[in-house]
This record gives structure tokens, C-alpha cells and sequence, in this order.
């Protein structure tokens, strides 16, 4: 066995998050030098990274199971409902506080025509990002830990992998909550779908839409604590999901969501 591949099957997550955290620290800083559309099919690389260091602690039945849970799509209506929505909900409250505390809107809200197509833009980009994060990553310390202890886990180095973004001035530094508080949210969705990757792709292009969708119409000042109420926001969201879904946020005892080993082939439900 070589080095890496030995490396790769000691230390999976570190594999993985090694070739994620290379993607931000190179493909962000050259996307801001040499701006091109092309750069957004570079994000493909943690689906892609994904997918690598599965197939070599796993094997071809970890590889089935990481690549059907993008295309499980059975789930309930609520559930779809609950990653639609739920963004524009925690959009709509940092909309509504920071109007009542005194921000002036200074533009229209975005035709809803353009906040579909942006939708579609960001599903096709996050297709590139959540089966490494919620479909390799976020199991994987399932196996060892409670689920929201994972989902912090997840959410801590998803919010240092924008790291790039929030030394460049792209993404205010209080929007680091959003990825860290918001992992609990993908994890109760990913615990009550039967490990659905596509629900959790939704659930990111939805939040990315709601986000830019009320916080668009403000400036200065009024964008600044838009931020921070979204954020807020965030927050409360997940103090509600340790109360009323638990530690396990909706996993049930028996379930392992299909984190297996080569010896022990799973099949996708």
C-alpha cells in the first residue's frame, strides 16, 4: 500500500477536508486574479474529493451509497417544504427586525422571475459541494459521535472553509454563522430523508437565493445589521432543534444512514 493511500484510509476526514480547504485557499484567490465563469465548475473538486477518498476506504459500495444519496429523492412533502422555506422564513424575520429597527430599503426586491434562475444557477453549484459535506463528510463522524456534535464538527470547518471569502471582504465575518449553525439544520433534514443529499442541495440553493433575495434592498448600515440579524437567526434556529429534535436531531438508534466499509455493502433504501 502507498503512502497516500494509506494516509487516506487512516485519516478519511482529514483526506477529504485537505482537498476541500485546497480548493478554497487556491481556487478562490485565483478566481478574484483571473475572474471567469469557469471558475464555479472548480467547486466540483470536494464532490470530486469526495468520491476519491470513498472509493478508497470504502470501495465500490461506498461509492453506490455516496453517489445514490444525491438522487434520493423520495422523501416526504414536509421535507421539501422544510429546505424550500425554511431559509426565506429566517431571511424574512432578519427582514422584518431590521426594518423595525430603523433601516431604509434603497431598492426593490428581485423579480421572482430572477430569483428561479438563480436557483437553478446555485442547485448545479451545490451539487458540487453538498455530497462532500453532507454526503461523505457529515456520516462519517456520525459513526463516532452524537449527531450534533457532528454537525458542529461539519459546520466549524465548512465556516473556516470560506475562510478566503471573509479575508477578501466578500462575505461579512458574521456570516460564518450561517455555515456553522445552519450544519444542524442540513443534519436534521439528512437524519429524517434516509441520508438525501438532493434535499440538502435544495436546502443550500434555497438559502442562497433567500439570503441575497430580502438582504439586496439594503445598504451601509441597513446591510450590515441585515447581516447580523440573519445570523441571529441562525442561532435561534438551532437552540429550537437541540430542544425539540435532541442530540440525535431525528436520527433513530438503529439507523447508521448507510456508513459502511467495503465488507459491508450497503444498500441504498
Amino acid at each position: 500500500m502507498n503512502p497516500i493511500t494509506s494516509f487516506v484510509k487512516r485519516y478519511p476526514q482529514g483526506a477529504f477536508w485537505s482537498i476541500a480547504y485546497l480548493i478554497a485557499g487556491v481556487g478562490f484567490p485565483l478566481s478574484m486574479i483571473y475572474p471567469s465563469e469557469l471558475w464555479g465548475f472548480v467547486i466540483w473538486g470536494i464532490t470530486l474529493g469526495g468520491a476519491l477518498v470513498t472509493g478508497v476506504v470504502d470501495g465500490k459500495a461506498g461509492l453506490k451509497t455516496y453517489f445514490s444519496r444525491i438522487i434520493r429523492v423520495r422523501a416526504g412533502i414536509q421535507w421539501y417544504a422544510i429546505a424550500l422555506l425554511t431559509p426565506f422564513v429566517l431571511a424574512s424575520i432578519a427582514f422584518g427586525l431590521n426594518i423595525l429597527t430603523g433601516a431604509k430599503v434603497s431598492g426593490q426586491l428581485p423579480a421572482l422571475g430572477d430569483a428561479v434562475v438563480l436557483f437553478v444557477l446555485f442547485l448545479l453549484t451545490n451539487a458540487g459541494e453538498e455530497p462532500g459535506f453532507r454526503g461523505f463528510s457529515l456520516p462519517h463522524f456520525m459513526k463516532t459521535r452524537s449527531a450534533f456534535t457532528a454537525s458542529l464538527a461539519v459546520g466549524v470547518l465548512h465556516a473556516i472553509w470560506h475562510l478566503p471569502l471573509f479575508i477578501a471582504g466578500q462575505m461579512p465575518l458574521v456570516d460564518f454563522l450561517q455555515p456553522l449553525c445552519g450544519a444542524f439544520l442540513f443534519t436534521w433534514i439528512f437524519n429524517n430523508t434516509n441520508g438525501s443529499v438532493f434535499l440538502a442541495m435544495l436546502l443550500h440553493a434555497s438559502n442562497d437565493v433567500a439570503g441575497g433575495f430580502f438582504g439586496s434592498v439594503f445598504t451601509g448600515t441597513g446591510a450590515t445589521d441585515f447581516h447580523y440579524y440573519h445570523a441571529g437567526a441562525f442561532v435561534i434556529l438551532v437552540i429550537l432543534l437541540r430542544v425539540f429534535a435532541g442530540r440525535e436531531l431525528g436520527r433513530k438508534p438503529e439507523a447508521d444512514l448507510d456508513v459502511r466499509t467495503a465488507d459491508q455493502p450497503a444498500i441504498a433504501r
